[in-house]
């Protein structure tokens, strides 16, 4: 197997720049959203920064101030619009079922099967790839080769971004040889700080310490993750593109969450619990789905800290619009404390299709299934006319949040 896992350098940062006729190498810009304030978010910075050592996740009030920087809001759109061009340019040179994307600025390309075709050798591909993605939309692209997907992302975050030509192979022996000392071992794929703090807790520092404690004891530590832990110290993976790409979770749930603009008093959270749930349960309807658990999420003002995340079972499936905030605001009001909120996340599960309906004693199933039809009339306009199409009347208030992340994309500014 021979896999390419391809990452566009400082993507959104470097699509900022390439908007303004600006070199992303010599300029210092910043993609984060000022109007939110000191504390918003940078979400991406130029290569020249990073040389300068600022960091890429950071807040604005981080940022060094003796640095004149160019601070650019996110617009979620044309970045989408750039990764889409990058997704082209893939598919000249294999399918679509040869490609797995891993998030908007990295994708993994299975070439196994184009070895015959290109007639070069596999480095050879990956320069072609990566130099049309450079001719064709001016954005710098490293590349990690392996002999599988978790060879080919190692050598992408580890060892490709500081080769001269962005290009970094493993196979297992060069893994080994490579990588077996590399530290810290948060930055190998698969094992982040938490899992990193668990296995300094055993006195493993290093893949090699890794792969020199028996996997029985990794199972019995981390279970079933424990074996591909001891797998990935040697090396090893044996799922491919394809599979991953038809992955379908069995435990599937819905959710939205949102890091507020100011701190929020408990009272005043119940519009936007309301808001949130009006969304949620609108996309239940529509698709055809209703849950039967809730999960909710709330985390205090930094300036205090702390929060909780609790969940609940129904005693039925429903999608209903009221029945949902009747239960996320009996679990809010059961848990909450009068300390100012700055961050929420609802989230159902436990979802089944709407064509079995269980009713209950204790509702009206005509009143249900009322606003279930005012909820399928609400999505349907929305998607011809836009989110903000219908809102609710709170949502037109000082407190409400709907009308301006009906505006973005994954939390930020869609334009």
């Amino acid at each position: 197997m021979k896999v390419l896992c391809i990452d566009l350098r400082s993507f959104y940062a470097s699509v900022e720049c390439i908007l303004r006729g600006l070199d992303p190498q010599e300029t210092n810009l910043v993609v984060a959203d000022v109007s939110r304030g000191e504390g918003s978010i940078v979400l991406a910075v130029t290569p020249k920064l990073k040389k300068l050592g600022v960091k890429s996740r950071c807040r604005i009030f981080e940022l060094p101030k003796e640095i004149d920087i160019i601070f650019a809001k996110p617009r979620m759109k044309k970045y989408i619009e750039f990764s889409s061009k990058v997704y082209e340019i893939y598919l000249k040179y294999v399918s679509e079922e040869d490609i797995h994307i891993y998030s908007i600025d990295e994708a993994f390309l299975d070439l196994t099967s184009y070895l015959n075709y290109y007639k070069l050798p596999i480095e050879g591909i990956a320069k072609k790839i990566i130099d049309d993605i450079y001719h064709t939309t001016k954005i710098e692209a490293t590349c990690g080769i392996g002999d599988n997907m978790f060879l080919a992302k190692v050598a992408l975050d580890c060892l490709a971004k500081n080769m001269p030509n962005r290009i970094a192979y493993l196979n297992q022996e060069l893994f080994i040889e490579k990588m077996w000392d590399y530290h810290p071992l948060n930055k190998i794929w698969g094992i982040g700080t938490g899992i990193e703090k668990r296995l300094n807790k055993m006195n493993i520092y290093t893949l090699r310490e890794l792969a020199n404690t028996p996997q029985e004891i990794l199972e019995e530590e981390f279970g079933i993750l424990g074996k591909e832990l001891y797998e990935h110290a040697y090396g090893i993976d044996y799922s491919t593109v394809k599979e991953v790409r038809n992955y379908q979770p069995t435990n599937k749930s819905l959710g939205y969450g949102q890091v507020l603009f100011r701190d929020y008093n408990y009272k005043e959270m119940e519009v936007i619990l309301l808001e949130m749930i009006d969304d949620l349960a609108t996309e239940l309807v529509m698709k055809k789905l209703q849950c039967q658990l809730i999960h909710l999420s709330i985390s205090y003002t930094s300036k205090v800290g702390g929060g909780f995340s609790r969940q609940m079972s129904l005693p039925s499936p429903t999608n209903s619009r009221t029945v949902l905030f009747e239960a996320f605001k009996k679990l809010y009001y059961q848990y909450v404390q009068d300390i100012p909120i700055r961050k929420i996340q609802i989230r159902v599960g436990k979802l089944s299709n709407e064509n079995y309906m269980q009713t209950s004693l204790f509702t009206d199933s005509e009143k249900i299934e009322k606003e279930r039809r005012l909820l399928e009339a609400i999505g349907q306009i929305k998607a011809r006319y836009g989110k903000n199409a219908v809102n609710l009347a709170v949502s037109h208030t000082e407190v409400g949040t709907q009308l301006e992340r009906n505006k973005l994309i994954g939390g930020h500014n869609a334009e």
